[in-house]
């Protein structure tokens, strides 16, 4: 009954992202016009290059600037599409019109069905490592974080992520049973078409691959070769459509588009030696990991008791992977990739440090309930409101736009019912569904008076902090200048965004009261299942008590 539950609290949350139809943006629009392109066995978006600013120039022709893993993932469910006349329907909808829900219906496949087995896959693997908490982990991954609004974005992080992960998955399993070269085989293979997807997964699989080394019983000449041969083998045989892409698109088997990119020439693709200033940026601003999704500190922390427990190999790969995400972003020209709620680029490192949630929930139930409230709070709100944020200043916007009733389209939106409250309730419905019922399937825990204190203080520091240390700190403020460096003048202009200077000093208040209500409902939940004080067994009299005499 508990795996039903647990299954079905997954979908729920798959079935919240297939309900939101979000608004063009330049990223998505590329890689629509790449499988336009490739539907008619061309490469050239000369037709469609005035929708995007995510192209690149290439003698005299201009291509998409993103890698065509996605779009020939994309293509055989784009053709089924078209079969169907879905493109005269979306012409039809009611909610953005025109192209924005033909995007929509080509991220069913590509960006919503890749998010829901990102989950699945994240329970399995969360399971191993704490048994019973792997939908907590699922459901806060899908809820809380950045894996929400790419999951209903045509962006290529969450499918990227899920073979990335799954690579991962696959070396885990065999690292439980006897050496077996096909599932290295098969890591390689969804490593390799990763690489090809997004090119930075290529740390990951670098980090994989050290991990395929640590196994002790295979630690000779003969098994290293065996396994690295099979997980290469994979690789190269998963990076092959990128190739054939390259040389049929710029006659060069390793030329990418992406180095057509003007900037990209400065260091490695762009990316340069990391600075701790950008690092605190991508942490801790306005939009950054820690501060819209601070529960991945629990996960951080739950990779500590996951080394302690032994799982070292396991929890150095976990740490290493993050390692590189956050040394390489913060290296990089542009870290916050342009338009978009939180530092995207580390999209990839999320369900790594999502897995050991479960044992923070266990050992700390207190602070990673709140933490977890809060991260679903801000990342649901952002998400329905406007998750396409240009600036951290423009942050405010989501508070905003929630006092008024004003969403991203929805399902119902399509049919008439407007973008207020009429047209959300389909994504409030599931995903609400969702969270219940993985609360349903998670062993009770039982919260002490100190670990709801703890609960709270955590809630308490993460609001003060949301609301006045970007700012006070001026991370928010090199934020912006990382965004005039890359280009926009305007980043800087505090009046274009009202004059903030707190963005979030409204809804850090309503995301602590989230998580002031879970540790309520925890509470409550703990006091109701003791047992009435009539009913527990009373000590027994002592032998040695004296009696009266007659």
């Amino acid at each position: 009954m508990s795996r039903r539950r647990t299954l079905l609290a997954i979908l729920l949350i798959g079935v919240a992202y297939a309900t939101m139809i979000q608004s063009f943006s330049w990223n998505q629009t590329s890689h629509f016009d790449l499988i336009r392109s490739l539907d008619k066995d061309g490469t050239t978006i000369d037709s469609n290059q005035h929708n995007t600013g995510d192209k690149v120039f290439y003698k005299g022709h201009w291509y998409s600037a993103r890698a065509p893993g996605l779009a020939l993932f994309a293509l055989p469910f784009y053709d089924t599409l078209n079969l169907v006349n879905a493109d005269a329907l979306a012409r039809e909808s009611q909610a953005q019109r025109n192209d924005d829900e033909m995007i929509y219906m080509v991220g069913l496949w590509a960006n919503v069905l890749p998010g829901l087995l990102l989950l699945l896959l994240t329970w399995q693997v969360a399971e191993r490592f704490e048994p019973g908490y792997g939908v907590a982990a699922a459901v806060v991954l899908g809820l809380g974080t950045m894996v929400l609004p790419l999951s209903t974005l045509l962006f290529s992080h969450v499918f990227a992520a899920l073979l990335g992960f799954a690579a991962f998955a696959l070396m885990l399993g065999e690292r439980d049973g006897p050496p077996r070269a096909k599932l290295l085989l098969l890591a390689g293979l969804a490593m390799g078409y990763a690489v090809a997807s997004e090119y930075p997964l290529f740390f990951v699989a670098v980090v994989l691959g050290l991990y395929l080394l640590s196994r002790r019983d295979s630690f000779t000449p003969l098994g290293v070769a065996r396994r690295a041969g099979a997980y290469i083998a994979g690789g190269v045989i998963g990076i092959v459509p990128l190739l054939l892409y390259n040389h049929y698109a710029f006659r060069s088997w390793t030329h990418l588009a992406y180095s057509d990119v003007p900037r990209q020439h400065k260091g490695f693709f762009g990316i340069g030696a990391p600075s701790l200033k950008v690092l605190a940026t991508l942490l801790f601003d306005s939009r950054g990991l820690l501060t819209i999704s601070p529960v991945m500190l629990m996960g951080a922390i739950g990779t500590v008791l996951l080394y302690r427990r032994g799982k070292r190999a396991e929890a150095l790969t976990i740490a290493g992977v993050c390692a590189c995400y956050v040394g390489y972003n913060s290296g990089y020209y542009l870290p916050f990739g342009g338009g978009f709620m939180g530092p995207r680029f580390l999209t990839t490192m999320l369900p790594f440090l999502a897995c050991p949630l479960g044992l923070a929930l266990k050992r700390f139930p207190g602070p990673t309930i709140a933490l977890a409230a809060i991260s679903i709070a801000t990342t649901v709100i952002a998400t329905i409101t406007h998750p396409l944020t240009g600036y951290e200043t423009e942050t405010i916007i989501w508070t905003r736009l929630l006092g008024n009733g004003s969403f991203q389209p929805t399902i119902a939106s399509a049919f008439g019912l407007g973008r207020g409250w009429g047209g959300i309730w389909p994504f409030f419905l599931a995903a609400g569904g969702g969270v219940l019922l993985a609360a349903w399937a998670t062993p009770r825990l039982r919260l002490s008076g100190a670990a709801l204190g703890a609960g709270v203080l955590a809630l308490v520091t993460w609001a003060l902090f949301a609301w006045l240390a970007p700012t006070v700190l001026g991370i928010d403020h090199r934020g912006l200048q990382s965004i005039v460096k890359a280009g926009d003048h305007t980043a800087l202009n505090l009046t274009l965004h009202d004059g903030s200077r707190y963005p979030l000093r409204t809804l850090a208040p309503i995301a602590a009261f989230a998580g002031l209500l879970a540790l309520c409902v925890m509470g409550l939940l703990r006091n109701e299942r003791r047992p009435p004080p009539e009913s527990r067994p009373r000590r027994a009299e002592s032998a040695s008590q004296p009696t009266l005499s007659a």
